[in-house]
């Protein structure tokens, strides 16, 4: 009986977890491959990635791509995936850009249709 009840047991948590994981797959949490998620802003989907300094785990780079199909979309994107990030590591949300999304478009650098985004977690 005993080992009926650890393998109905062991079976409910198992399935509870795969639920669990799926959900939180479907909002790029989670995941092993959560910094390459897709961000959809405006229709458009973008490939949106965070990295963190090895030296300053606080301090980010998001690079975000294609570019040229929205440019202020993009960079939507780009604050979604700090948002994330911080929020998930941190346990707040913002974000202190040195360079941002609220910055010009045009005064930002484009690499092979990628634009690169810097910021730090101020949360503490």
């Amino acid at each position: 009986m005993r080992i009926f009840i650890l393998l109905a047991l062991t079976l409910s948590v198992t399935a509870s977890c795969a639920r669990v994981q799926g959900g939180l797959g479907r909002l790029g949490i989670g995941q092993g491959a959560a910094n390459r998620a897709q961000v959809e802003i405006e229709g458009t989907r973008f490939r949106a990635r965070s990295n963190a300094d090895s030296a300053d785990k606080r301090a980010i780079t998001v690079t975000v791509t294609p570019v040229a199909v929205n440019p202020a979309a993009a960079l939507e994107a780009g604050r979604y995936e700090a948002t994330k990030y911080c929020l998930l590591t941190y346990g707040g949300s913002d974000t202190e850009w040195t360079i941002g999304p609220d910055q010009p478009v045009d005064g930002l650098t484009v690499v092979d249709d990628t634009i690169t985004l810097q910021g730090r977690c101020t949360q503490r």
